[in-house]
This record gives C-alpha cells, sequence and structure tokens, in this order.
C-alpha cells in the first residue's frame, strides 16, 4: 500500500461539526401522526400538524438532554477472561428538558393534570386545579427539532418519540432570582403503529449541500 501520513488519511471535515444554535420541543396527544417529511423538494421546513404544540422557551444552560441506557446479559465461559455471548435485555431513551413557559400544555406536563376542562373564572380570571391522587400515565407523541446555521442555508436535526411520558420531575423551587419552572424527564416506548421508539432525521439546505461529505446516498428519482 502507498505511503501516507495521518494529516492525510484523518478525513477531517468542519463542516460536519453541527451544533444546536436553537431547539424546540413539540408534543401532541398519542397517537397523533408524525409527518412523513419534514421539508419539502426545495428543503424548506414545513409546519407540523395543529395538534404539536411547541412548550416554547427552554432553560439555556441544560438545554435539551437525549440519553440512553443499554443493559446487558453476558454469558461467560470457564477459563475464558471475556463474555462468549452478550445479549442485550433492555433499550430506554430518555429526553430532558426545563420548561420555561407558563401555559396549558406545560402545566399539564409537569403536574400530570388533565387540564382540558378547566376553565379561569368569568370574573377574577382565577383557575383552579388538583394534581391527580391516583397513578395515571399520560402519553405524548414528541417531535423535537434542532437548528445550525442560517435561516439562509440551515441544517435542521429531528428526534421524533411517537410515544412518551413524564417519567422524572425534577422539582420546583420558589426564589426570586429563578423562573417559576421545573425539569421533567420523559421516556420514549416504542409506538406499535409507528414501529420504533425513536427515530431521527436531518434537513434543510445546509444539510443538502453536507450530503456526500457525510458519506449519505441519494435516492434515484
Amino acid at each position: 500500500m502507498p505511503a501516507t501520513n495521518l494529516t492525510a488519511i484523518k478525513d477531517a471535515q468542519h463542516e460536519l461539526l453541527i451544533k444546536p444554535l436553537d431547539a424546540a420541543v413539540f408534543l401532541a396527544p398519542w397517537y397523533t401522526p408524525v409527518p412523513t417529511a419534514f421539508t419539502d423538494a426545495s428543503s424548506v421546513l414545513q409546519t407540523l400538524p395543529t395538534a404539536y404544540k411547541s412548550v416554547g422557551l427552554i432553560d439555556k444552560k441544560t438545554g435539551i438532554a437525549f440519553a440512553r441506557g443499554i443493559t446487558a446479559s453476558p454469558i461467560e465461559s470457564y477459563g475464558e477472561l471475556q463474555p462468549s455471548r452478550n445479549d442485550i435485555t433492555s433499550d430506554i431513551s430518555t429526553i430532558e428538558f426545563e420548561p420555561q413557559q407558563t401555559n396549558a400544555l406545560t402545566l399539564a406536563l409537569t403536574t400530570n393534570a388533565n387540564l382540558d376542562q378547566a376553565r379561569a373564572n368569568a370574573q377574577s380570571g382565577e383557575v383552579f386545579f388538583a394534581q391527580p391522587t391516583a397513578e395515571q400515565i399520560t402519553y405524548y407523541s414528541a417531535i423535537v427539532i434542532a437548528k445550525d446555521g442560517n435561516d439562509a442555508a440551515p441544517v435542521y436535526v429531528f428526534k421524533v418519540m411517537p410515544k412518551v411520558a413524564v417519567s422524572k420531575y425534577g422539582g420546583e423551587q420558589w426564589t426570586s432570582a429563578n423562573l417559576m419552572s421545573q425539569k421533567v424527564t420523559l421516556t420514549a416506548f416504542k409506538d406499535d403503529t409507528a414501529g420504533y421508539a425513536v427515530a431521527h432525521g436531518f434537513g434543510g439546505l445546509g444539510w443538502k449541500r453536507l450530503l456526500t461529505k457525510a458519506g449519505i446516498a441519494t435516492a434515484t428519482a
């Protein structure tokens, strides 16, 4: 084989460093269909189905954290230093973020209360609702969209979780220095209709220009 050096074979491409400069989390009632495509033939981002509502502003410091926990069951053999076999027994994905806005969606998300029937007093505007005392799980369909670059040639990153539920509440801490908000963790479940628990996507004109460098083939017309 011909001689070379590390710089030549490293294949360092700065254009492929993607950074989510902005992002939004959208939630809809479970079973809400996910779009078959997020961009049109011109690579322009399209609006989501009306059932998907944005949680709005999210804490900047902690952002949106995606985690994946794998549990394995290794089989060890007598005389062998490494496992002879290793089976994955659990694969759990979560999303964690802190919504900062107070609205019907974030209140339902952080209290697990059903606000569909909540009504403000006609005279005072006061709203009062009870947090559930019995166990109940509310499932949502979630779409997360992030953007790198500018609006002229954006790179969009999509994550889709067709079935999620809150699995952890961060709790509130009321101080004069902090917003009245709390972090929530949602766990993804496999949706039988979609056939998956988590899906990933990329789009936008900026991404289209990176396809060849990213090593992704284009479908034939």
